[in-house]
Parts: structure tokens; sequence; C-alpha cells
């Protein structure tokens, strides 16, 4: 694995970390409003995992060819 390669994963990382107690408080809210009949909760809750899921998505592409293109251009 070249060093390229590890700054990529190591990025990904600290997105991913500084993303995360976003994706915590979506699901929190999730949970929240199992008990609660007020649908309004539940469904910013699913939109907001399905944004990071999304997200998460994205960034795994970015990355991806982002890595593939400094290969290519190592070549």
């Amino acid at each position: 694995m070249g060093k390229d390669h590890q700054d990529l994963l190591d990025l990904k990382s600290e997105i991913i970390n500084g993303f995360h107690p976003i994706e915590q408080l979506f699901k929190i809210m999730s949970k929240q409003s199992e008990g609660i009949h007020e649908d309004i909760t539940r469904s910013c809750a699913e939109v907001g995992l399905e944004l990071c899921n999304s997200f998460r998505m994205k960034l795994d592409a970015l990355l991806t060819t982002q890595g593939q293109e400094e290969e290519d251009d190592h070549r």
C-alpha cells in the first residue's frame, strides 16, 4: 500500500469520525420516535440516516476515484 493510498484512507477516516456524531444523532432520534406518536421525529431521523448513507457512498466513490487517478499518475 503506497503512501498516497494510506493518506486517502486517513483522510476518509478523519472525515467519517468528524461526521459520526451527526449520524449518531439521527440514530438516537430514530430510536426515540418509537415511543412517540408523532411521525415528524421518525421522518427526520429517516431522512438524516439516508443522507448519512448517501454521504458515505459519495465519499467512498470520491476517494476511490482520487486514489485511482493518483495510481494512474505514477505509471
